[in-house]
């Protein structure tokens, strides 16, 4: 070991010692200093004050003041009567001894009796309850549903360009807002002036271009979030897997139960059907010509019952003197979206014999056969249980939910 490390260690040492030679010091400094501060001091609640007896028994205070008890509770009857003072012979002045009933302080009070201060501190308060919400007007079964919570209040107006990409889908999506001052949910616009701080957005799940894709349902999301942060808020997204399954199935069942029933009444020889008395016929069936040249059948709420045209490409026209005529006709009921489905086809069926009796042409199926009765009551008998199918999945025939799913 060469002196220069003999040295380093010397001086190592010797830095040690002085260390804790000056905390020792420090320490037993502070403990003297402590000591004799705590020491000067007398404790004033074990220790009697001069001039006073430390075992005098204790005197509870009491009130005795006059009409104390009449300005405290408001025209209650008086608690205690009051004496006379009466002096002890041989005290002075400052020892009088006050004599008064006070029983009635240790009775209980009655509950009106208690001060105000009293009765709010002994009922806690309790939060307002939570304003609970309609419903919104969209559809749990065939619905994705995405719910915005915000604390600052987003503007029609701010929606727009959201609205404009979430529906570069093609897929039906619905974008509500909470109008507190209606109470009630509305549809949200950009030329509405309102501001809404629920907000459900409502992508439908299937319809008949298909299911929603992944990229759809992540991408609405992503949009959600990013238009809940901007205004301090959150989205609340439900599981994509498990929508994805969802889409799936009602997809597949809608395929299954989505059929078009055609009816052609074709003409006998190669012969031909004048237009004009197919529109004659068809306006005597209470049939309006829609503006693609079909005639159709309405209902009270306006859906297409069944509808009436051309067998071939041509459509209908209401010019009654331009020259028409066709070697066919067909009658066409879109099953899933009639309500009341057997009655309606039965009524389809009734048009079709009357025009091939009027105009002398023969009612055939699809592929050009004749169509006897027998043919016709097994079309409905499958009408029927399609009917019950759907009914039994919770999407009945023309209902509200089946005009969405097969629009």
């Amino acid at each position: 070991m060469n002196p220069l490390q003999i040295s380093l260690i010397a001086v190592a040492i010797v830095v040690v010692v002085a260390i804790v030679l000056y905390n020792w010091f420090q320490e037993r400094k502070y403990r003297k200093q402590s000591r004799e501060m705590f020491e000067s001091q007398q404790d004033v609640l074990l220790d009697g004050q001069p001039g006073t007896e430390s075992d005098a028994a204790r005197i509870e205070p009491y009130l005795d003041e006059p009409g104390y008890a009449e300005r405290f509770v408001p025209d209650s009857p008086r608690m205690y009567e009051q004496t006379e003072p009466v002096a002890t012979t041989g005290t002075n002045s400052s020892t009088i001894n006050y004599q008064a009933d006070v029983s009635a302080l240790h009775e209980p009070q009655p509950a009106h009796a208690m001060p105000v201060q009293a009765r709010m501190a002994s009922q806690p308060e309790s939060a307002p309850p939570a304003i609970e919400l309609p419903p919104p007007p969209t559809d749990t079964e065939i619905d994705f549903e995405i719910r915005l919570q915000t604390t600052d209040a987003i503007p029609g107006s701010a929606m727009t360009e959201q609205i404009e990409r979430s529906r570069i889908s093609g897929k039906h999506l619905y974008w509500f807002g909470y109008n507190h001052l209606a109470g009630d949910w509305e549809e949200i616009a950009s030329w509405r002036e309102d501001a809404y701080s629920e907000i459900v957005i409502a992508l439908q799940l299937a319809d008949r271009n298909g299911a929603v894709s992944e990229d759809h349902l992540v991408q609405l999301c992503t949009l959600a979030r990013q238009l809940a942060s901007r205004f301090n808020g959150i989205a609340e997204c439900p599981d994509i897997p498990s929508a994805l399954q969802r889409a799936s199935e009602l997809d597949l069942f809608c395929v299954d139960v989505d059929v078009l029933i055609g009816l052609n009444v074709v003409s006998r020889d190669n012969e031909v059907f004048s237009g004009n008395r197919i529109s004659e016929l068809a306006q005597r069936a209470n049939m309006v010509l829609a503006v693609d040249g079909v005639y159709q059948c309405r209902n009270a709420a306006n859906e297409v019952i069944y509808s009436l045209c051309n067998h071939e490409s041509a459509p209908f026209t209401a010019n009654a003197n331009a020259p028409f005529s066709t070697h066919g006709v067909t009658l066409l009921f879109d099953l899933p979206r009639v309500a009341n489905g057997l009655a309606a086809f039965d009524r389809m069926t009734e048009l079709a014999h009357q025009i091939s009796e009027q105009l002398g042409g023969q009612l055939v199926d699809d592929n050009i056969r004749p169509l006897t009765q027998a043919g016709i009551d097994k079309i409905r008998m499958q009408i029927d249980q399609i009917y019950k199918r759907m009914q039994a999945r919770g999407i009945a025939g023309g209902s509200k939910r089946a005009l969405r799913l097969f629009d």
